[in-house]
C-alpha cells in the first residue's frame, strides 16, 4: 500500500535532504520526532508516540521483539520498527535454495525491504520510566503521501465516535459501502477517515458476535429462571461455535 513520494510540491518533504546515503529521512518537526534519552511513562505511551511519528513520516510503525529479565520475566526491552522490516523475498528465496525447501511464489508484492528504520526503548533501574535508547530514522524505501497514508495498517482506527455512528447505521441495514461514503463526507475526505471499508466491516462482525453472546447469555438466565420456577423442569446447554441450545422437560 505504499508508494514511492512523487517529486511534487508539496510532497517534498517527505524526502531526504541528503539522498546520498540512499536513505529517506522523513522532515519532521524536531518535537514530534524520537530521540535518544526520550522518556515514556509506559509502553503504550513509546508506541503512540512513534506511531504518530510514523503518520507524519508517511510509514506504518510495528512492534519487533521484546526482552525480559530472567530473574523476575519482567519486560525490560522493546523494538519497534517500520512494516517494511525484513527479509526481502529476494532474502528468503536464497535461503531456502541454500535449504533445499521448495520456494512458493507471493501472490502480492512486496512488501518487505529489510528497513532498519527503528526505536527501541529500555526500562529504567529506578522508577517506572521507558527511555529511548536508539532511535534509527532512515528508510531505505519510499514514503507514503499524505493522501495515502491512512491506509497504512498501525494507522488504521475505528474511533468511539465512529463505532457509535456504524452501530446505528448497521441496525439501519445501511450497507458498509454507504456507510464508508457517509463517513467520507462527514470527515471531508477518505484520507481523514482514519480507517479502511475493511475495518467497518470488521467491527460490524464483532457487534453480530456480542449481540450473540448477549442473546445467549439471556436464554440462559431465562431457562435458570424457569427451572427455579418448576422443579420438573429441566435444561441443558452445548457451546458450538457461536452458540447452541437445546432444552428438554421432564415429565
Amino acid at each position: 500500500m505504499e508508494e514511492d513520494v512523487p517529486n511534487n510540491e508539496g510532497e517534498i518533504n517527505y524526502l531526504s535532504e541528503n539522498m546520498n546515503d540512499g536513505l529517506y529521512i522523513p522532515q519532521v518537526a524536531k518535537d514530534r520526532k524520537p530521540e535518544i534519552g526520550m522518556k515514556f511513562a509506559t509502553v503504550d505511551d513509546a508506541f503512540s508516540f512513534y506511531n504518530q511519528y510514523a503518520w507524519e513520516s508517511g510509514f506504518s510503525a510495528g512492534l519487533s521483539s521484546s526482552k525480559r529479565n530472567k530473574m523476575n520475566n519482567e519486560v525490560v526491552w522493546k523494538q519497534f520498527v517500520c512494516f517494511k522490516a525484513g527479509q526481502t523475498d529476494e532474502d528468503r528465496s536464497k535461503k531456502r535454495k541454500t535449504s533445499g525447501d521448495t520456494i512458493k511464489t507471493r501472490a502480492r508484492g512486496e512488501v518487505r525491504t529489510g528497513c532498519k528504520a527503528k526505536i527501541t526503548i529500555v526500562k529504567q533501574q529506578t522508577g517506572p520510566d521507558w527511555s529511548v535508547s536508539v532511535f534509527v530514522e532512515g528508510h531505505n524505501h519510499g514514503l507514503s503521501t499524505p493522501s495515502k497514508v491512512h491506509l497504512l495498517r498501525s494507522h488504521h482506527n475505528v474511533s468511539m465516535v465512529k463505532r457509535v455512528l456504524t452501530q446505528q447505521l448497521s441496525e439501519a441495514n445501511i450497507p458498509t459501502c454507504q456507510q464508508m461514503q457517509l463517513l467520507e463526507i462527514e470527515c471531508g475526505g477518505h484520507e481523514s477517515v482514519g480507517c479502511t471499508e475493511r475495518d467497518i466491516r470488521n467491527f460490524e462482525k464483532e457487534l453480530k458476535d456480542e449481540q450473540k453472546g448477549i442473546d445467549v447469555e439471556t436464554l440462559r438466565e431465562f431457562f435458570t429462571s424457569e427451572k427455579e420456577k418448576n422443579k420438573a423442569f429441566f435444561f441443558d446447554y452445548e457451546k458450538n461455535k457461536a452458540f447452541f441450545f437445546g432444552t428438554t422437560t421432564k415429565t
